[in-house]
């Protein structure tokens, strides 16, 4: 079978002059770890063998070796790890954020990847440098932020986890954020945020065999991989390739959806919480920097727009009128993998005994991919499909 990891677009990408607010904040050891190259012994036969060294395919890497499977090679194409979205999105860890917006099933995924987060962390003294968050949603006069896209009756449960803070409240917590007149603050505690780039720096450390530019050409019927090095002949394969590849992509409605970000020089405000909204906003870091985003481009370049980046910073302002003027330090963008349904496709493979997928996280492929890793293992290790991902199934052409 003939396999492409990216789209023909993407192959084209360019990420050289790509500079995040994440990268000027990673220690030589940590770049070292995104960029380990090419090993002089490759591991050919591995008991896993993963596709993509994102965030998500760096986790389930982690999952496979801490399952007892056996030897785990991870094989990114680009010449680095996590070049993608994985490096360069607000790093967010927000489940409960997703009680608006999503079904009880990708929620409690979305928790259970939180909790082995934290779990790791403690376990390996703070290396994915984790810090706790708490979300201060605000909404203009008249929009409707209970509007769920859960079933019938879980909107009760959905509220129960904001607490909804009039303008006093907010002014008391956040004294430099403002509430539009007659608008609506909803607050959620106890959720994380993540440099992007150091989580996923200390999973390629702890990950088994990583292997930068090398490219997978094709997938026999077997289960063996050629790629660009050489063939590999893996008990599993598993692609966490962001978007289905060829062949089982035809028929599956998939695209990469363009975001912007920026990031904001600190300046004279404090602010404690993660703003969000329709309104604007942004996450605080801990030198007073906030990082902002992100949009839904319409184009898939990878150019950026500064003028987009620039709105982001604009619409923070409306929030925090004292950012106001303030200097835009970092200007982004990344391709995040959309797949219909907007929910993680974690799978078998059709026609491959050996083969899963696990990709399509759009914006959250960081907080998923602990849980996406726990799940491919598990099932790698068992026979049945995982409790909990019932619903992540790979769309039908």
């Amino acid at each position: 079978m003939d396999h492409e990891s990216r789209t023909d677009h993407e192959s084209r990408m360019n990420w050289d002059d790509r500079v995040t607010v994440w990268d000027d904040r990673l220690t030589p050891a940590e770049r070292a770890a995104l960029a380990p190259g090419r090993p002089e012994a490759l591991d050919r036969s591995p008991d896993v063998l993963i596709v993509g060294g994102g965030v998500v395919g760096l986790a389930i890497a982690i999952a496979c070796r801490r399952a007892g499977l056996g030897r785990v090679t991870v094989v990114e194409r680009a010449p680095r790890l996590a070049y993608g979205a994985s490096g360069a999105n607000g790093g967010a860890i927000a489940p409960d954020m997703h009680l608006l917006t999503d079904s009880p099933e990708f929620v409690a995924f979305g928790r259970s990847s939180r909790e082995l987060y934290r779990r790791w962390d403690a376990e390996w003294d703070g290396a994915l440098g984790l810090w706790p968050t708490r979300w201060l949603n605000i909404f203009p006069p008249g929009a409707a932020p209970h509007v769920s896209r859960q079933a019938p009756g879980a909107a009760i449960t959905a509220a129960a986890a904001f607490t909804e803070l009039d303008p006093s409240a907010v002014r008391e917590l956040e004294p430099d954020v403002r509430v539009p007149d007659g608008g609506t603050a909803l607050l959620v505690d106890g959720q994380l945020g993540v440099n992007p780039q150091r989580l996923s720096a200390a999973l390629a450390s702890r990950a088994g065999q990583v292997i930068t530019g090398v490219r997978v050409l094709g997938v026999a019927a077997d289960g063996s991989v050629d790629t660009s090095d050489g063939r590999f002949t893996p008990g599993a394969v598993v692609f966490a390739t962001g978007l289905v590849p060829r062949p089982w992509a035809d028929g599956v409605r998939q695209r990469w959806a363009k975001g912007h970000m920026a990031s904001v020089a600190p300046g004279p405000w404090r602010l404690g919480s993660v703003l969000a909204g329709p309104v604007g906003g942004g996450t605080p870091l801990a030198d007073g920097s906030v990082v902002c985003g992100g949009t839904f481009d319409e184009d898939t370049t990878t150019e950026v727009r500064p003028e987009l980046s620039d709105g982001l910073a604009a619409d923070l302002v409306r929030v925090l009128p004292a950012a106001a003027g303030a200097r835009v330090s970092h200007r982004w963008c990344c391709l995040r993998p959309w797949i219909e349904g907007r929910q993680p496709v974690i799978d078998r493979l059709p026609g491959l005994d050996n083969g899963w997928f696990a990709g399509g996280h759009f914006t959250t492929g960081v907080m998923m991919a602990a849980a996406t890793g726990a799940a491919v293992a598990d099932w790698i290790g068992g026979s049945a499909v995982p409790a909990g991902i019932e619903t992540f199934t790979l769309p039908v052409g």
